[in-house]
């Protein structure tokens, strides 16, 4: 009979939250104690005749199937029965289907009574075996207590766990015939004991069962998932010898692999009478690992522990030492997480990371119980619908296992059920854009009319950090940004367009220069198109900009929140926590306070080397947030695979290739699109990045300064309207400016992006410009955070009608209406991408093909060092507006005024962003490596021209290639100077590197000895001054050169030599012409 449960005393213990009253803990544990130590020491007087149905038994509600209870303290309590149980009522008993962690852990190692009272045995890890009273109800067990021992208990202060497990009858009969007199009910255990021959442990399982009184002999066969193991049969043995029936690895390894249900079956007989009980078979044992639960869920950014039970004991050899045994006897599990890594707007689109796992797990072969820490994935999209994860586990091979039972064993899939969370950051953007407008994360709006660098955004706890650079643009009037520099880790990327700081009037750089510091790639990814960036964090915070449309300024700075954000962030941009009132936290404070202290206190001082990001050598970026240095952040990794990393290393963590970020439980993807205009070591010392002297892709890196007369108090605060314009007519042309933008009704209806708040900052843009520059700018920034925001609803790229495959999903119909200024009407959006009409280029088509680039520049000036370079190819920094653009290569010789054979090749340019391109320098013409030596010879020169339709060209832009240890050539003169020099070595990739033969030597001194006998001859025929030991080659002129009558060419002036400023006023160039050989000297003659 069942007792009523209003009779019970019941008390509930949830595991699962960690809600469990302390009281309940020290009666589990009590319990459990007074139960183990009860049967040893002969307290056999059972207080209570009937505990199944007594109001003294205690009902104890456990919430998690296995559990191991851990005593934390004991109280005194009455001689009572408990009653352990599940919260759905499903009976619960002390067993051995776990293993818990504490040192001194009790398990079951008996069968239990199948009916009345029987004293069980139970195994601990501290004091061998004890008993304990059980009794047997309708369907359930009670355990009894007895308060006098924990007196015994408190006298060691010993803390316990014991396993509790879900029960059910064990007895399964194979047929109907009753049999009464003969009826076992076997149950399997697993148990660690020596192999047969004694050399080794192995993990065995045994038919457990009371044996029926007489002279029984019993049949036993064992199953493995309801199949028979037909050469584990045993027969006719007695209980006295039952241990010959042990089920051993050398039964099924062959055939099977764990993870699998083992059952026993047992028949007894009568040896006397000759009579036959029925085959009663035990309820499935698993064998293998197993988690607590099959399924599981979890909140993005959040953490749980899935619990794994080893139900068998791990092997190794028993000759080993302990401290050999814990180092060479650890069984590794990988795990794998099957169709997932796909990449979704620069996020990795994972259902779940592990934190601390680094895609495995061990054992250790004393363990029978860990867990996995399993985070929910942020995959920055607002979710559809419910991510489901499928966990895989499986087992290497250990050498150490000599019999190979957990070879290749697979854990049943465990599935995780993810919740979403980005829903709470939903329309949380922070702004900074035209002159400049701020907007919070909460959305407070406010101006911040100052220059100089001031922190945008910061993540309190990850290395996260966007600087913004201010400086006039309209003076007296107007601040507009000019510089964004955003940190990641020790990874540094920025874009600056202002070569100086100013409250007057800014210093502007032709074209916008970028700093790409990138020592990881996991620290951020870099995306761009034409004007537009977009970087984003492995957290899913997504920093958005672009350059202006009518200047060197970037018109529009924009960063979305992600879900890591939340309650984390602080700058200009605020606190994201759905709060305006605290937006204006100032910088070390605890509370909100004015606009105008707020943006002060998150200014960066000038010049800081501390804090700045705009320096050359940010020392931020080398402080304790990276992730070289600071073993304190929290590690995730996600294991995306189709299979596991199926083979044992010592070296678990460095052979599985998991794929591990340091900060959060998500990571970004793609192609990193980006330049390096900026080559410099990174910070931290395990990704410093080596630099190469054979390294083409360099750039023009300028120093950011500040104007002498730079105040940093200044505010401009304009009250005023010029150039005619009021309130009323700004405000119109804003209205229609937006009306007639069909991108604007879109993003209202289908995103909830309100225009109102850009109507009133394009007002206030033309009250103190006085035109309508930044309308465009400023529609910009509408449309960049539409974009934004609908990139990041996962519901949006469903189709919007299911009845045809050729329908537009909302995202196509949004970003259809998103290009910049609508395709100027020369060219089709799609993606928020033009597609330009025939003949019209550029982002906005607005740009003829016809027109070929106008400003554009050679790095150093248009000198390729080959000592510093290989000198292979080329960047050419400029602004493009096609993809496609034609380089043509025309070679000549400095010193030459024309050559007889000109040669050119045109070819394709490598476009890497709307301000730079690649170009491949051709081969040197035969003709010229041809022609007659002379010390000209290592001097290659290329003037280069530009177009974008192969028709019309721009004007053209000079390289000189040369080493510098052997000239020294001025680009804007086009003169060169050979240095001479006998610790000249040649550069590295110049043709005198080439090893010559030793005869070389012997040619060598004969022609210095001609040399000598040659100058004697001058000096005494000419009487030429000592000359100096460096030569000069200048432009030649046919009409300057002179013969004496001994056959020797003069060329140049003899009274003063060519009109070069900077060379010495006499210059000679002798040639000697001999048969086979032409030998020249070139030298300059002091007066």
């Amino acid at each position: 009979m069942i007792p009523d449960g209003n009779n019970l005393k019941t008390t509930s213990l949830d595991l699962t939250k960690h809600t469990s009253s302390f009281h309940i803990t020290k009666m589990i544990g009590l319990a459990v104690s007074l139960l183990l130590l009860q049967g040893s020491y002969g307290w056999n007087n059972l207080y209570d005749p009937e505990p199944c149905t007594s109001e003294n038994t205690s009902t104890v509600i456990i919430n998690e199937e296995v559990s191991c209870i851990k005593v934390v303290d004991m109280s005194d309590l009455p001689y009572v029965w408990i009653r352990p149980q599940l919260s759905d009522g499903r009976p619960l008993v002390l067993s051995d289907e776990c293993a818990c962690s504490s040192g001194c852990s009790f398990h079951l190692n008996d069968t239990l009574p199948t009916n009345g009272t029987k004293s069980a045995r139970f195994v601990s890890s501290c004091f061998g075996y004890g008993y304990a009273s059980v009794r047997k109800c309708d369907g359930f067990f009670v355990f009894y207590i007895d308060s006098t021992v924990y007196t015994w208990w408190m006298f060691y202060s010993i803390d316990i766990e014991a396993c509790f497990a879900p029960y059910s009858s064990s007895c399964q009969k194979t047929s109907n015939i009753t049999d009464s007199d003969l009826h076992v009910c076997p149950e399997v255990r697993s148990f660690h004991e020596e192999t047969e021959d004694g050399l080794t442990m192995e993990a065995v399982f045994k038919c457990l069962f009371q044996p029926v009184p007489g002279n029984i002999e019993y049949d036993v066969d064992w199953y493995i998932d309801g199949t028979l193991v037909n050469n584990a049969r045993f027969s006719r043995v007695s209980y006295s010898n039952i241990n010959d029936t042990t089920f051993r690895p050398r039964h099924w390894t062959n055939n099977f692999t764990m993870s699998f249900q083992v059952s026993c079956a047992v028949k007894s007989r009568d040896t006397i009478s000759g009579n036959q009980g029925n085959f009663h078979k035990s309820h499935p044992y698993f064998a293998g690992i197993k988690s607590d639960h099959l399924q599981y869920s979890v909140i993005e950014g959040e953490t749980i522990q899935i619990g794994l039970q080893a139900t068998v004991p791990f092997s190794c050899p028993s000759v080993l030492s302990d401290a050999m045994k814990a180092s060479h006897c650890n069984f590794q599990f990988y795990i794998w997480t099957p169709g997932e890594g796909q990449c979704v707007n620069g996020q990795t689109s994972n259902g779940v990371a592990f934190k601390d796992n680094p895609c495995g797990i061990l054992f250790g072969y004393k363990d029978r119980r860990t867990s996995i820490n399993v985070t929910g994935y942020i995959d920055g999209l607002v979710n559809f619908g419910e991510r489901k994860s499928i966990l895989k586990v499986a087992s290497t091979r250990n050498p150490m296992d000599s019999s190979g039972i957990w070879d290749d064993v697979k854990i049943p899939d465990i599935i995780v059920i993810v919740k979403d969370k980005d829903i709470l950051v939903s329309g949380k953007f922070c702004a900074s854009y035209t002159d400049p407008h701020q907007r919070t994360f909460d959305g407070k709006h406010f101006p911040n009319q100052r220059a100089g660098e001031f922190l945008l955004y910061r993540h309190k706890t990850l290395p996260y950090t966007v600087h913004v650079l201010f400086s006039a643009c309209v003076w007296g009037r107007a601040t507009c940004n000019c510089g964004i520099a955003i940190r990641s880790g020790g990874s540094l990327f920025s874009v600056r367009t202002c070569a100086e700081v100013s409250t007057t009037w800014t210093k502007t750089l032709s074209v916008p220069e970028e700093k790409n510091d990138i020592c990881n790639e996991d620290d951020m990814r870099i995306q761009k198109y034409w004007r537009y960036y977009t970087v984003t964090f492995p957290s899913g915070t997504v920093v958005s900009f672009s350059v202006s449309w009518w200047g060197s300024w970037i018109g529009s700075i924009r960063i979305r929140a992600s879900v890591s954000d939340i309650g984390n962030t602080e700058g200009l941009c605020g606190l994201v926590n759905d709060d305006v009132t605290d937006d204006f936290i100032p910088k070390n404070g605890q509370s909100a306070t004015d606009k105008n202290r707020f943006a002060e206190s998150w200014r960066i001082p000038m010049n800081s080397l501390d804090e700045s990001l705009f320096v050359r050598n940010p020392k931020i970026l080398s402080e304790s947030f990276s992730t070289d240095s600071n073993t304190d952040n929290e590690n995730y990794c996600t294991c995306p695979s189709d299979e596991p990393v199926n083979s044992y290393s010592p070296d678990f963590e460095t052979r599985n290739q998991a794929h591990c970020n340091q900060t959060t439980p998500s990571s970004v993807c793609g192609s990193q699109v980006s330049m390096v205009t900026d080559i410099s070591s990174c910070t931290t010392s395990k990704h410093r990045r080596k630099r190469s002297v054979n390294s083409d892709d360099i750039g023009d890196a300028t120093t950011l300064t500040y104007a002498t007369d730079f105040d940093e108090t200044a505010v401009f605060n304009v009250s005023d309207w010029i150039n005619g314009w009021n309130a009323t007519s700004a405000r119109k042309y804003c209205e229609d400016a937006f009306t007639f933008d069909p991108a604007v009704e879109t993003c209202n209806e289908l995103v909830n992006i309100s225009a109102e708040s850009y109507i009133a900052s394009c007002v206030e843009d033309i009250k103190m410009s006085g035109n309508t520059t930044w309308v465009e700018d400023t529609l910009d920034t509408l449309k960049g955070a539409c974009l934004t925001e609908a990139q990041k609803q996962e519901v949006f790229y469903t189709n919007s009608s299911s009845n045809s495959s050729e329908e537009l999903s909302i995202i196509q119909l949004i970003t259809a209406q998103l290009c910049p200024a609508n395709c100027s009407g020369n060219g089709q959006c799609k993606e928020a991408m033009c597609s330009c009409n025939d003949g019209f280029i550029g982002s906005d088509c607005s740009v003829r093909e016809s027109m070929p680039p106008t400003e554009f520049s050679l790095p150093s000036s248009g000198v390729c060092d080959t000592r510093q370079r290989l000198c292979q190819h080329t960047n050419i920094a400029g602004k493009f507006y096609s993809e496609n653009v034609l380089a043509n290569f025309s070679y000549f010789k400095v010193g030459e005024t024309e050559s007889s054979n000109p040669f050119s090749v045109m070819q394709n340019a490598t476009f890497r962003h709307f301000n730079l391109i690649t170009v491949t320098l051709p081969e040197i013409p035969v003709s010229s490596r041809r022609r007659r030596r002379s010390v000209m010879d290592g001097v290659h020169s290329w003037n280069i021209t530009l177009s974008y339709d192969g028709k019309t060209f721009s004007g053209h832009v000079t390289l000189l290639v040369y080493d510098s240890q052997q000239y020294s050539c001025d680009t804007q003169t086009l003169v060169c100077q050979k240095l001479i020099s006998e610790s000249n070595s040649p550069s590295p990739t110049s043709d005198a590197a080439v090893q010559v033969p030793v005869i070389a030597g012997v040619v060598v001194g004969v022609v210095i000895v001609v040399v000598i006998g040659i100058l004697i001859v001058l000096i005494k025929k000419k009487r030429i001054p000592e000359g100096r030991a460096q030569s000069v080659i200048g432009i030649q002129k046919d009409d300057e050169k002179t013969t004496n009558d001994t056959g020797t060419e003069f060329v140049g002036d003899s009274d003063s030599g060519p009109a070069i400023p900077s060379l010495p006023p006499i210059h000679y160039v002798y040639q000697k012409k001999r048969s086979g050989t032409d030998i020249s000297l070139h030298f300059n003659i002091k007066d």
